[in-house]
């Protein structure tokens, strides 16, 4: 299957909470197959052409069907944004040419679902401290009941939000994570802060701090997994080496299917836990993560992905199916999803 021309669409999704998210979506045809459609999410282009045919320059006339080699040439030559969403389309197209879901392609299933979260923002709560706390009442009327929370800054603010969420709703909601984002330049600092909130009960801390020593620090003393971003091999490998973390945070985002089962590989040779982070997927790029977290034997805690909650659009027919904050892959070929040509249109802001 050789690559013929590529288009690139850009489109807008709003959260449910009113940000409004870009994705770049790709279609990549080949000269006898099926399309197979790719999304980088999150993620906004300036110009939807010269990205066409950046992309057409770089892959048109190569075999559709060697998807590590691709993907190894794009992540030298493009953002980690644009090269997941070809090597999502690859693996899209692939699954429909041998009639699989992607998952199979990635080494079939290790399990049936992928549990997730639903992000809270330490800045809602400073904005509007019972606006988020209604976030919370909507996951609950929906069913499930995993949040993750990002630290606002004011460990006594965060203590009396969690605290407000504990007498609410009592056992029906579990805190799954405290994310740091970075946030802190002195581990001692960051250690207090996580120790006033230790009791909340989360499942792990991430990313006390963007120094890796400082971060060490932190790992070493907190009773909890810690968890970094993990995007690229020499990331993974400073982390391994300085102790910054014990469990990565990767994200299809980072390069794609392919690029992140070799950061998978580097924390199950470090003994490291996994989990598949960010919450900023729309549907094709919901699937490429469940796909990845069913069929990776190393994923250790729960995973942050809830875009079918969190965005109230998208252009596909039919959204991935959460129940329980339980993620479950699409079954039919590729990534599964069936994007709606109207939903489509509504939502494209430009195209090539």
């Amino acid at each position: 299957m050789i690559i013929q021309r590529i288009e690139v669409i850009q489109i807008e999704t709003p959260r449910y909470y009113g940000h409004i998210s870009g994705h770049v979506l790709v279609k990549v045809h080949v000269e006898d197959g099926p399309i197979g459609w790719g999304e980088a999410s999150d993620y906004r282009v300036d110009d939807v052409r010269a990205t066409a045919a950046q992309y057409e320059e770089l892959l048109r006339g190569r075999d559709a069907t060697r998807i590590t080699e691709i993907n190894e040439l794009l992540r030298r030559k493009v953002s980690g944004h644009l090269a997941s969403a070809i090597d999502l389309a690859l693996y899209d197209l692939n699954g429909k040419a041998q009639g699989v879901p992607a998952y199979q392609l990635l080494g079939g299933k290790v399990r049936e679902r992928m549990y997730v979260c639903y992000p809270i923002f330490g800045w809602h709560v400073r904005e509007d401290f019972d606006t988020s706390l209604s976030y919370l009442q909507r996951l609950h009327d929906l069913g499930h009941h995993l949040f993750r929370y990002y630290t606002s800054g004011d460990s006594g603010l965060d203590d009396r939000f969690l605290n407000e969420v504990r007498q609410r709703f009592g056992s029906a909601l579990k805190l799954k994570s405290l994310d740091f984002s970075f946030g802190f330049s002195d581990w001692q600092v960051a250690l207090r802060y996580a120790d006033v909130l230790r009791h909340h009960e989360p499942y792990h801390f991430e990313a006390p701090s963007r120094d890796m020593r400082q971060s060490a620090e932190f790992t070493r003393r907190a009773d909890l997994p810690t968890t970094w971003h993990i995007g690229n091999l020499t990331t993974a490998f400073e982390a391994v080496d300085t102790g910054a973390c014990n469990a990565f945070n990767v994200a299809c985002v980072a390069g794609g299917p392919t690029h992140i089962r070799r950061l998978f590989a580097v924390a199950e040779a470090a003994g490291f836990k996994c989990l598949i982070g960010t919450d900023q997927e729309s549907t094709l790029g919901v699937s490429a993560q469940v796909s990845v977290g069913v069929s990776m034997p190393n994923l250790d805690l729960p995973c942050d992905p809830m875009g079918p909650v969190l965005y109230t659009a998208s252009p596909a027919r039919q959204r991935a199916r959460v129940e329980g904050s339980y993620l479950y892959p699409f079954e039919a070929p590729g990534l599964g999803v069936d994007i709606d040509p109207e939903k489509l249109r509504e939502l494209t802001v430009a195209a090539a």
